[in-house]
């Protein structure tokens, strides 16, 4: 609850005798959500567990969907309780959330290797697999939400001054976490638990639960004397966002998840088509490695992506980026038809999901220039239901025309992905005048009226 009596620390958090750094926030913030990208190493533990529990692709993949899924509607939820109940009390919930997940997660399959019977029995395979999806993907998925929209508000309110570049670091720190989870620190929890997921998934849960309680005893709203100190008026204090430019905002996001998801979910078998046909001679083995060669560097540029356009949004505007990112991503798209070769089509390949990436960085920013930071969080975790909508939709439906159309499903993502980005790019421009109006900053005696 907020503290009526202390305006200067309205969420009863700790005070430091002296001011404490923001890059020092900044540090804490990245770790918490590197600790949470790690869902995105989902599909690392596919085989192992439909070997272990003979789970079939669309039951492991619900798992992760659910994960999605909660992440987006527990961030709509949470966004408005940022200016409630503050940054550090949410990110302590958070890293509950997130650490009972994997620990309810172990307790099924647990429950599914023999102790309350054979997997091979229905009932056994059901009751595993649905405290699994539970705990990895509902009640973990809270824990993602909750952190995930905390961690930005929290930290891009320390820094009024560099919005773009503190907001893209964090949202690289998700990024940067799922390449760590699935190149390092998977496969070593992997191999400690002589490949037993059950006990990987309890020691992935201590190592995290040390360190994002490490990690939240960093966290500090950004109060009025502290974290506000560069903070200047500007004329989305007072705007109200409408309710057609609240659709707008979400419409954005979904179509350019929608592209960025739909191309992530079909990166290795694109690359193996693209491969095969520029050498028929590579072998199953040779193709498998260039698709998940592709994965990882794809993983990098989506990170780096996050951290380049939302700090370029700093120096050219957040309307500017917006347009150029998902303009030129939409003409890349519309190039990969008629690319042949392996190396072109990764780099191409990259820049869209680059582009993806920025898009995630830089939105943030954009809702607080619009809109003020008191209300960035609330709109913020409105906005990332669209992701949550498009990560529902797109990797089933693109999966599908791979299943039903494959000689032709290529082209059809590649083209369905430049339509979504070349809409979202309409979409971003709509608000540039807004935009203009918004940033502008309020005289001193208005503000102190």
């Amino acid at each position: 609850m907020n503290n009526p009596d202390n305006p200067d620390n309205p969420f009863n958090e700790p005070v430091l005798a002296k001011p404490i750094d923001r890059r020092i926030i900044l540090v804490a913030g990245v770790i918490l959500m590197a600790s949470l990208g790690s869902v995105y190493a989902w599909s690392f533990f596919t085989k192992p567990l439909q070997e272990a529990y003979h789970w079939n692709n669309a039951q492991v993949s619900l798992v992760f969907s659910l994960a999605v899924a909660g992440l987006g509607f527990a961030a709509l939820y949470t966004g408005p309780l940022v200016s409630k109940l503050g940054g550090r009390r949410l990110m302590i919930r958070s890293a509950k959330f997130f650490v009972a997940g994997y620990l309810i997660a172990a307790l099924g399959l647990f429950l599914g290797s023999g102790i309350i019977g054979d997997i091979s029995s229905p009932v056994v395979s059901w009751i595993s697999f649905s405290i699994l999806a539970i705990g990895y993907g509902a009640i973990g998925g809270i824990g993602l939400g909750t952190g995930y929209v905390a961690s930005v508000s929290t930290v891009a309110g320390w820094f009024p001054d560099k919005k773009g570049f503190a907001t893209g670091m964090i949202v690289m720190g998700f990024g940067i976490g799922a390449l760590f989870m699935s190149k390092v620190f998977a496969p070593f929890s992997m191999k400690l638990a002589s490949n037993n997921v059950a006990v990987a998934f309890v020691f992935i849960a201590g190592v995290f639960a040390v360190i994002m309680a490490i990690a939240c005893r960093y966290i500090y709203s950004p109060h009025a004397t502290a974290g506000l100190l560069h903070h200047k008026p500007s004329e989305a204090d007072n705007y109200e966002p409408l309710l057609h430019q609240r659709v707008r905002l979400w419409l954005i996001c979904f179509t350019y998840s929608l592209a960025g998801l739909g191309i992530i979910s079909m990166l290795s078998p694109l690359m193996q088509d693209v491969s095969s046909a520029a050498n028929p001679g590579l072998s199953a083995t040779e193709l498998a490695a260039a698709g998940a060669t592709l994965i990882a560097i794809a993983s990098i540029g989506n990170s780096l992506g996050r951290l380049f356009w939302a700090w370029a949004s700093d120096l050219i505007g957040r309307v500017n980026v917006f347009i150029l990112l998902l303009g030129s991503g939409g003409i890349a798209y519309l190039m990969l038809p008629y690319v042949a070769s392996p190396f072109l089509f990764s780099i191409l390949i990259c820049y869209v999901i680059a582009s993806y990436g920025g898009g995630f960085g830089t939105i943030p920013s954009l809702i607080s220039d619009l809109y003020g930071a008191k209300r960035m969080s609330a709109l913020h975790g409105l906005v990332l239901t669209g992701w949550a909508t498009a990560g529902l939709m797109a990797p089933p439906f693109f999966g599908y025309l791979y299943d039903k159309f494959p000689d032709q499903a290529a082209n059809y993502v590649y083209y369905i992905c430049a339509g979504s980005l070349l809409f979202s790019t309409v979409l971003v421009f709509t608000f540039k005048r807004l935009h203009k109006h918004c940033i502008m900053p309020v005289p001193a005696s208005q503000s102190q009226a």
